[in-house]
């Protein structure tokens, strides 16, 4: 289960002080969640995913941290979610 900050907590945190699990997590959670995002949800995953981009990924400690659930990215593959291959 995630023990880090909740997304509320997080607001007016600029991403740059956000934590690679906190990315992490919010990332995967908006991933799941995008058919039902408004603009300001897609908008706000846009932005941590060009914050994950700038850090340059994240680390695997990152994407395994207090996480149940397994991540996409954590089978240590490359992993593109955002893409769609037919």
């Amino acid at each position: 289960m995630y023990k880090g900050r909740r997304l509320d907590e997080l607001t007016g945190v600029p991403l740059s002080e956000w934590e690679p699990h906190e990315l992490s997590q919010h990332h995967f959670s908006l991933s799941q969640l995008t058919p039902w995002l408004n603009a300001q949800g897609v908008s706000l995953h846009h932005q941590l995913i060009e914050e994950i981009e700038r850090r340059g990924g994240l680390p695997m400690a990152a994407v395994d941290r207090d996480m149940e659930e397994k991540h996409p990215a954590a089978d240590g593959e490359s992993h593109d979610e955002h893409r769609f291959h037919y």
